[in-house]
């Protein structure tokens, strides 16, 4: 059963097996407890190709077809990958905007500072990575559902590009930036409560016992005026 097509098939389960990985570890990070059922449709579609070709591999006469169907499996799995990783982001994002919107700049910056310097950069180089991504798989299914090909020079720039996407190891990267927030919560809470104390002595505190000296300096300079 799919004995022409082994190549087609090992890349098929290559992808299955890093497409599942992938999202069941956005799955994990969703701890905003929302729902993306997008990746799911994707394997669902996945395996409605693959059913296919195991269809069309009966038939001596349908390579082609059977070669479709494996390519159109691999790439919904592609699809799979790359929607799980733009989820677990948005996610990402999502909670660094919810946690960190309770504390000043200065709290974060005095606790946190690798989020200006490190991890927030690095945000949106990886939303960067992810639209040039989504941009080249439109002009490549776009090419593919027409007559026309695109120039060498395109494809290798469009094969660069989704080399780029697949070697940067973002589910990585995001999965440790949440981790690390979630490390910073204490250190952040501990000096928020700080800054409020400093806060409340700055802004209530003083400047009542300083209204209280100059009013009982006024009343001795009175009195002394008055003897």
């Amino acid at each position: 059963m799919l004995d022409n097509f082994t190549n087609e098939v090992n890349s098929l389960k290559s992808w299955h097996e890093r497409a599942k990985e992938i999202v069941i570890k956005a799955e994990s990070m969703d701890s905003l407890n929302k729902s993306y059922i997008q990746p799911l449709h994707e394997l669902r579609y996945s395996l409605d190709h693959f059913m296919r070709a195991l269809e069309y591999d009966e038939n001596p006469k349908k390579k082609e077809k059977t070669k479709k169907s494996i390519q159109s499996a691999i790439s919904h799995l592609q699809r799979a990958y790359s929607d799980s990783i733009e989820w677990m982001l948005v996610n990402v994002k999502e909670e660094y905007t919810l946690t960190l919107s309770c504390y000043t700049n200065e709290v974060i910056q005095g606790t946190f500072p690798e989020y200006y310097t490190e991890i927030r950069p690095n945000l949106e180089k990886i939303t960067q990575i992810i639209n040039d991504y989504k941009i080249i798989k439109s002009v490549e299914e776009a090419t593919e559902s027409s007559a026309d090909s695109l120039p060498d020079n395109q494809m290798a720039a469009i094969q660069e590009t989704a080399n780029q996407f697949f070697s940067e190891k973002i589910a990585g990267k995001l999965e440790q930036y949440l981790q690390t927030l979630h490390l910073r919560e204490s250190s952040l809470i501990e000096a928020n409560e700080k800054e409020q104390k400093v806060s409340t002595r700055d802004k209530i505190i003083i400047p009542i016992i300083t209204a209280a000296a100059g009013a009982i300096l006024a009343t001795l300079i009175t009195t002394f005026i008055l003897l």
